[in-house]
């Protein structure tokens, strides 16, 4: 047989920058005319890492002037690039009150967008959480401390990444199903804003999770075209 003329090897879409919009486009359609069957996914946990109040950053002395940190924890960094994961703090040391009074986190959210966070650290001994999921954190700046006697660890928290926003039903957020350490359970709580999930048996490097849950389509659609 004859070689073909290749006439549409080299074919290439004449707007590429149209297709993310087009495909958010026809998912909004389908949920439309379908309804929410159309607007449901599945999202699976396999072995997510405990919580490590230190995994990002060992207990560091505070400084008077403000420090930045900008290197981090293997491990760490591969627990959050697995599923994304909130960012801890975890004062210590002879004088916790000498704890900067903020710490501001950088890096990108579960779509790989740019984000920030202001964490407001504690000024005893004791563990500050943030709320919003980061897959990559860049880079911590401390405020300036009040001295040099207390120490601070970074980590990462409990809460779990979701890569849509649950949709909010009758002013409630519920997963269809939601499966932990193999049995259904309806004991998970849902931050629909910043997209966590906290199963109620928290992770351990050992135990798995899957939810079914209607999305948000429209949060999907402003995603797809910037806004």
């Amino acid at each position: 047989m004859a070689a073909g003329s290749n006439l549409f090897g080299k074919a290439t879409a004449k707007l590429p920058h149209t297709e993310t919009n087009a495909v958010a486009d026809l998912r909004k359609d389908m949920v439309a005319v379908m309804g929410p069957l159309a607007a449901l996914t599945v999202e699976e946990y396999t072995n997510p890492a405990a919580a490590a109040p230190a995994g990002l950053e060992a207990a560091a002395a505070t400084t008077v002037a403000p420090r930045t940190v900008t290197t981090f924890l293997a491990p760490a960094v591969a627990a959050l690039l697995a599923f994304g994961r909130n960012v801890t703090f975890t004062t210590a040391g002879a004088t916790p009150a000498n704890a900067p009074a903020t710490a501001l986190v950088t890096g990108t959210d579960i779509d790989d967008a740019v984000q920030t966070e202001t964490v407001t650290l504690a000024q005893t001994a004791t563990i500050a959480t943030g709320v919003k999921i980061f897959k990559t954190v860049r880079s911590v700046v401390y405020a300036a401390a009040d001295g040099t006697a207390a120490t601070v660890a970074i980590g990462f928290g409990d809460l779990l990444g979701m890569s849509k926003k649950i949709k909010a039903r009758a002013g409630l957020t519920a997963a269809v199903k939601e499966i932990a350490v193999g049995a259904v359970v309806t004991t998970g709580t849902f931050d629909a804003t910043n997209r966590s999930y906290l199963p109620a048996t928290l992770a351990d490097g050992t135990r798995d999770y899957c939810l079914y849950y209607e999305y948000d389509p429209s949060a999907v659609s402003a995603a797809a075209s910037g806004g």
